[in-house]
């Protein structure tokens, strides 16, 4: 009878929260708008970001290289040009990338890095790069 009696108490209090989780999930999913930015038509304060693209590759030394690169603009005019130049800027990274080592890909070595590409692209887009975004990092 005790049984009984419990399974009823804790029952509704079950359903009640699996409900409501569910609802709250149900609610954000699909009803509440998504954000309409992506990073390729996103702006900053600084310039327009423009997603470059997924470059896969192997580094010096056998380890290889899996990252998601956006460059920032100097201004909104930055944008034609570096879209205009994608596949310079792409060998460039695929260049520069593969002559780099397992070590050079640390996090305390990210910065130097990233002045490296920027020097690189802004040589082929005449320096309309002011920041590169790596999206995604995998190394190994």
């Amino acid at each position: 009878m005790k049984i009984k009696r419990l399974i009823s108490i804790i029952m509704p209090v079950v359903l009640g929260l699996a409900v409501g989780v569910g609802g709250t999930i149900g609610v954000q999913k699909f009803i509440l708008p998504k954000p309409a930015v992506t990073a390729q038509a996103a702006t900053t304060e600084d310039g327009p970001v423009v997603e470059i693209g997924e470059f896969t590759l192997n580094l010096q030394g056998g380890a290889f290289l899996k990252t998601q690169i956006a460059v920032v603009g100097t201004d909104k005019k930055a944008e034609t040009t570096i879209k205009s130049k994608t596949n310079f800027i792409k060998d460039r990274i695929n260049t520069l990338l593969s002559s780099k080592t397992l070590t050079d890909m640390q996090p305390q070595n990210r910065d130097k890095l990233k002045k490296e590409l920027i020097a690189q692209l802004n040589e082929v887009t005449g320096n309309k790069i002011q920041d590169i975004l790596f999206l995604t990092f995998i190394y190994q």
